[in-house]
């Protein structure tokens, strides 16, 4: 093998020199428990998510993106989930400015994460509607970002009269904070105006989203909004405490295409107001090439390649990635002739050394079906694993003979 050896996805980046790192994913595997053995829904990714810039994180559904990207909150189910291996090495802006070693998401105290989850790192979740609880007003659903993780702000005007004990015990039970105050006869006439601060900060989360008369919106539930408007009080929600990095986890895909595009030009416009990274997951190419920085492309577990979104799908490397990319209809392109990917998914428990996509490449080698594919540098920051371009004289080519799925995309 040659000496262009990535030892890590995450070691291809942009800017390395001038973007510090905002995260850090280094060989995550995540496996859940079945009857029949482990089943490997990421197994071995690792990549780096950059101060400021977009990533997009890509693949069909099942192949592991939104148990990727659960796992920087830790929001894995457990059982039957299990965090087999790896880090999530994070770097907080505050610790960045003071110099601080980045934190292992995967193994800080519970506590920690709960520190991090919603402040420091927010989540867009797929489904507004199972996302919003139906039985709490939109308001008192926002309020709860900011009772759990700016409770101290909001007990300053309470000034010294309120003893530390009192302010430990409402940080505790952030949730009920407001009815905790309304039960301290000394702080009674000054929790309206706990609770007017807090009304304050609510309207301007929502009105940063573009809610009309977020006021209004405020006294609504759920139901009584549309699809569009629940995602809004979503981003609402994540973008409250200006977190380092904020997760979208198929933010549009239960919205029709006209309000897809609000939405992502609603979460562009905020991540630059806010200064924040963005893991952006998606099945979509056409929105993940609209919104992203970079591109990663994950199948069955694994990081199949990852670049600048120029990079890729203007000369996707991958076999797998050409395929996607062929199977995306242009506005030029010729009814009926949309090429497939044959083949499926290959069975997940307890697989075996090789590579993921084998069964079903036009390219396949021996070594394919024995060997895990490392990720190597193939020129300009571009990552690919693929024995083609690892070790071109497994199959008799130099790399630039590879024939390609239908080059549209060039």
């Amino acid at each position: 093998m040659g000496d262009n050896t990535m030892t890590a996805p995450g070691d291809i980046s942009i800017e390395p020199d001038t973007a510090p790192l905002v995260a850090s994913v280094r060989d995550l595997q995540v496996h859940f428990k079945t009857k029949t053995g482990a089943l490997h829904a990421v197994d071995g990714v690792s990549f780096d998510i950059h101060d400021g810039e977009t990533l997009g994180l890509v693949g069909e559904t099942g192949c592991g993106k939104s148990v990727t990207a659960r796992s920087f909150i830790r929001l894995v189910p457990s059982p039957p989930g299990v965090y087999a291996g790896g880090r999530i090495d994070f770097w907080s802006s505050e610790g960045r400015r003071t110099g601080d070693d980045p934190v292992d998401l995967l193994t800080i105290p519970h506590s920690e994460m709960l520190k991090i989850r919603g402040d420091r790192i927010a989540m867009i979740f797929q489904d507004p509607g199972k996302a919003l609880n139906p039985a709490l007003s939109i308001r008192d659903q926002v309020a709860e970002v900011f009772l759990q993780h700016r409770s101290a702000d909001l007990l300053e005007p309470l000034g010294p009269e309120a003893p530390l004990v009192i302010r430990r015990a409402a940080h505790q039970q952030a949730r009920g904070l407001e009815r905790f105050l309304l039960r301290l006869p000394p702080l009674r006439a000054k929790a309206a105006k706990v609770s007017g601060e807090l009304d304050r900060r609510i309207a301007q989360a929502l009105a940063e989203t573009q809610i009309p008369n977020p006021r209004k919106i405020m006294a609504r539930y759920p139901h009584e909004l549309s699809g569009g408007m629940k995602q809004r009080v979503l981003i609402a929600q994540a973008l409250a405490c200006n977190p380092d990095l904020l997760i979208a986890d198929e933010p549009t895909t239960a919205l029709d295409v006209t309000i897809q595009a609000r939405i992502l030009d609603l979460i562009a416009e905020l991540q630059q107001r806010h200064k924040a990274s963005v893991l952006y997951i998606s099945h979509d190419l056409s929105l993940v090439r609209e919104i992203s920085d970079r591109v990663a492309v994950m199948y069955a577990g694994r990081i199949a390649e990852i670049g600048r979104t120029d990079q890729v799908f203007s000369d996707p490397l991958h076999p797998y990635t050409r395929g996607l990319m062929a199977a995306v209809p242009t506005s030029t392109h010729k009814r009926g002739g949309l090429a497939a990917i044959e083949g499926a998914v290959p069975e997940l428990v307890d697989p075996p050394p090789s590579c993921r996509f084998h069964s079903r490449c036009p390219y396949e080698a021996e070594v394919c079906k024995t060997v895990d594919p490392r990720l190597i540098d193939a020129g300009d920051q571009h990552g690919v694993a693929c024995h083609i371009h690892d070790s071109a004289s497994a199959i008799g080519v130099e790399p630039h003979q590879l024939p390609s799925f239908d080059r549209r995309t060039r």
